[in-house]
């Protein structure tokens, strides 16, 4: 037998153990709560980290489960990656306490993705494991607002803000105005917040190229926030494709200013980028959470949303490109120092390194300070090396220029 013959071969049965892995991965996979539960529970944040820890262990080879910040009462906002391509897109829910539909939205966009993935399936004519092994990223975050869900369910249903009684989508810095009256609040200054500041840092650490805010309701898409020729033009066919998707209408862009300081018009007036508000739950206002009965039909409108407007950020020719190196420490994103890429090894500010480590021994300082390097006359410190002093696995992701230390 020829060698080339028994590669292919090899090959093949490689193929095949692969697949039959996957599959019996997935048919293995079971949850604690079904959506419905999750979504009925006294305890959403509670079933919501569960379901997203269960996603990250039983599909290990493909997430990242980590944390971008702390809320108002220190329940972490988490964000589950998925994928390993270099564009990457932020979908998340629940700026709003009674709008956490979305929450249930997201986690079963997040299932979809995840068992075709096993399964070696197809969502849209689009082959997940391609999509995520070699083109796109998502972020999911399900819920911004976690106290803010906590207190709509366990107390007053209408609730529409943080534990400070902010209101954190009229909370972004994007033609921000204070208003403060005893129940309602923009905020003391735009990103007053410890959730829209993680937020925001998250975007700026990891560089989206697109991102998506699931409110409710209305059965309408805003997508405009100022944005003149080749972004109007590239934005606009987003939103096309949403509208076509989820047969929802698309949003006047005359009068856009008269409802500004959103995550969505941050994203488009600041990062330049993408960014859209679709609300689901129908077509009327809302003062309480929407009716589960209303699920199916929310959901059939947008299980295909992830995939249509990654399969359309494929098109997309101009991008800004990856400047920032973001670090996920310890399963947390580190927002508190810069760091810096050289000659493809991942540096620190020194300053910065107490904040991450602590104090270190002699020995340790010692090691670290024969890879120090001077930028501007600031000293920067090896993290890989940081890692080894504390014995922690260090991992660069070039496509996403992200590092991992845990």
């Amino acid at each position: 037998m020829s060698k080339r013959i028994k590669v292919f071969i090899l090959a093949v049965i490689y193929s095949l153990t692969a697949f039959s892995t996957f599959s019996v991965q997935a048919s293995k996979v079971t949850y604690s709560k079904s959506l419905q539960q999750i979504y009925k529970s006294r305890d959403v944040y509670k079933d919501t980290q569960k379901r997203l820890s269960e996603f990250n262990k039983n599909y290990s080879n493909i997430t990242y489960l980590f944390s971008a910040g702390k809320s108002v009462q220190k329940r972490d906002l988490s964000v589950l990656k998925i994928g390993n391509g270099s564009k990457k897109i932020f979908i998340n829910a629940a700026h709003h306490p009674r709008e956490y539909i979305g929450t249930i939205l997201t986690l079963n966009q997040i299932q979809n993705l995840l068992e075709s993935y096993a399964n070696n399936g197809s969502i849209d004519g689009q082959k997940i494991r391609n999509l995520l092994d070699k083109q796109v990223t998502f972020y999911f975050m399900p819920l911004v607002n976690p106290d803010g869900v906590q207190i709509c369910i366990n107390g007053t249903q209408s609730y529409y803000f943080n534990a400070n009684k902010v209101d954190l989508n009229h909370n972004y810095d994007a033609l921000w105005s204070k208003k403060i009256t005893s129940t309602y609040s923009t905020g003391a200054k735009p990103f007053s917040e410890p959730e829209t500041q993680a937020v925001r840092d998250l975007c700026l650490n990891i560089e989206f190229d697109l991102t998506i805010a699931y409110h409710a309701a209305g059965d309408i898409i805003y997508w405009y926030f100022g944005q003149q020729g080749a972004d109007r033009t590239r934005d606009l066919a987003y939103a096309n494709i949403l509208k076509t998707t989820t047969g929802y209408s698309l949003v006047s862009s005359a009068n856009y200013k008269s409802s500004t300081s959103g995550f969505k018009d941050w994203c488009v007036q600041k990062l330049k980028i993408p960014s859209f508000t679709i609300e689901i739950g129908g077509k009327r206002g809302i003062i309480k959470p929407v009716e589960w009965s209303y699920y199916n039909t929310i959901w059939k409108q947008n299980k295909l949303v992830p995939v249509r407007v990654a399969k359309q950020l494929m098109k997309q020719t101009k991008f800004n490109g990856d400047k920032t190196t973001a670090l996920i420490y310890k399963n947390s994103l580190f927002r508190q120092g810069q760091i810096l890429s050289v000659n493809g090894k991942q540096y620190i500010a020194e300053k910065a390194v107490p904040m991450l480590a602590g104090k270190l021994s002699i020995n340790q300082q010692n090691k670290l300070n024969k890879t120090k390097i001077s930028i501007k006359k600031t000293p920067y410190l090896r993290l890989e090396t940081l890692a080894e002093c504390l014995n922690l696995k260090f991992k660069f992701e070039k496509t996403s220029n992200t590092v991992y230390i845990s």
